[in-house]
């Protein structure tokens, strides 16, 4: 069922379809994976829509294991989980599709015939697959590390694979190598992390709706938020937020609760949010492609009034 090829044509903006649910059911484990990756029952809503593709997902971080290798996936885009089989979690993660669950929408085949019957019964299956194993949440996060391998850390190819694709610039490339001797060689740190001294710093009260528009603040009122690790209650402002800062943006939704990568647990917490179009670029990660929510401390932030937006 593949349809993607290793060639030169761009594969971004190629609008592709989701599978149905009984062609998807087909190529599923007995587990509901294929290669070690879940199909999640959030992703049963997005069966039969026609999609454009962001961008391949051969390469991922994985927390705790770095950079692993993935085969024959794709990203596409906007297509986020909605958390809402696996106990409402908030992370909003970009989702993971092998190539086998889509099919390409400009080359010649042979349509099955509609079965809807057979789909309605293959959806049903879907809709019940496991997410939780073992008193942990099973999701496409939390089985990253088995459904990749190992890429050297002196392994150069994935990366010259996009800068030859056209999905990395080769500014971003040079930058990437750059950044990866300045940590290995030098022992430098690729960019500033903040961080302060307070012992109880607070979270923020502001209550923030999605839709409001919010300023970050400066770097000096932000360090006034954190420890010396540079967290604020155990979330970390990453270096990848410095470049938010000053700027102003809406609040996208209220971040209460999310699953850990690492050990599948289900973490709580509060004054806490995402913003619309802000995630992980991964410039401090040699430019991870899972563009994951950044999550921000409400104490990091300040509401901007309705008439200071022009809106």
């Amino acid at each position: 069922m593949a349809f993607l090829h290793d060639s030169k044509a761009v594969l971004a903006r190629r609008l592709v379809e989701v599978r149905s649910p009984r062609e998807i059911l087909a190529t599923l484990d007995q587990h509901g994976q294929l290669d070690g990756l879940p199909f999640m029952p959030e992703m049963l809503a997005f069966c039969g829509q026609r999609i454009t593709v962001a961008r391949r997902a051969s390469r991922t971080c994985v927390v705790g294991h770095g950079f692993r290798r993935m085969r024959s996936a794709v990203f596409l885009h906007d297509a986020r989980c909605n958390g809402s089989v696996h106990d409402n979690c908030d992370r909003g993660c970009l989702l993971f599709w092998k190539e086998a669950w889509l099919k390409a929408l400009d080359q010649d085949r042979i349509e099955d015939e509609a079965d809807h019957a057979a789909d309605l019964k293959a959806a049903r299956v879907l809709a019940r697959l496991p997410t939780r194993r073992e008193g942990g949440y099973v999701c496409q996060s939390t089985r990253l590390a088995a459904a990749t391998t190992p890429i050297s850390r002196w392994d150069l190819r994935p990366w010259l694979g996009e800068v030859w694709r056209g999905e990395l610039s080769l500014r971003a490339f040079i930058g990437t190598v750059w950044g990866a001797l300045r940590r290995r060689v030098l022992g430098r740190p690729e960019a500033e992390a903040l961080a302060g001294s307070a012992q109880r710093p607070s979270r923020g009260e502001l209550r923030l709706a999605p839709g409001e528009w919010i300023t970050v603040k400066s770097p000096d009122e932000i360090r006034d938020t954190l420890d010396v690790r540079g967290r604020n209650r155990g979330l970390t402002f990453q270096p990848t937020m410095n470049g938010a800062i000053g700027s102003t943006f809406q609040v996208a939704f209220p971040v209460r609760r999310m699953i850990v990568e690492t050990t599948g647990e289900m973490i709580e917490l509060s004054h806490t949010v995402a913003l619309e179009g802000v995630t992980c670029q991964g410039r401090c990660v040699a430019h991870c492609p899972r563009q994951e929510y950044l999550f921000w401390r409400e104490s990091w932030l300040r509401r901007v009034q309705a008439d200071a937006t022009g809106s």
